[in-house]
């Protein structure tokens, strides 16, 4: 799974356990394990992690505790890096989120 440089420090250090991701169809599944890396074609991961949880959430539906799991103190943090991210925030916008547990960092 790819994830921004800034996060690689939050999922290593256990801050970071969730994610969401504007898929149409969800890329992964609960009990599996994927690496985690910066760069889509590299073979280069930063750590290994299992998805515990995964369900599809309207943004505007999102909590301070869902932004403290995406690795942010609450919510007004959270919307700011996903307008960084994807460019905009819209409430009605149906993401899917991905809950995990760290395995272990690269070997």
């Amino acid at each position: 799974m790819l994830f921004k440089p800034e996060h690689k420090i939050l999922i290593l250090n256990g801050t970071k356990i969730a994610t969401r991701r504007v898929w149409k169809k969800p890329m992964v599944k609960i009990g599996g394990i994927y690496k985690c890396k910066e760069k889509m074609l590299s073979k280069e991961y930063f750590a290994k992690i299992k998805v515990i949880r995964l369900y599809k959430q309207k943004l505007e539906d999102m909590t301070d505790e869902d932004a403290r799991k995406e690795g942010y103190k609450n919510m007004h943090h959270f919307v700011g890096v996903w307008i960084k991210i994807n460019k905009d925030w819209n409430d009605k916008q149906i993401v899917y989120v991905i809950e995990f547990k760290l395995l272990g960092d690269a070997e």
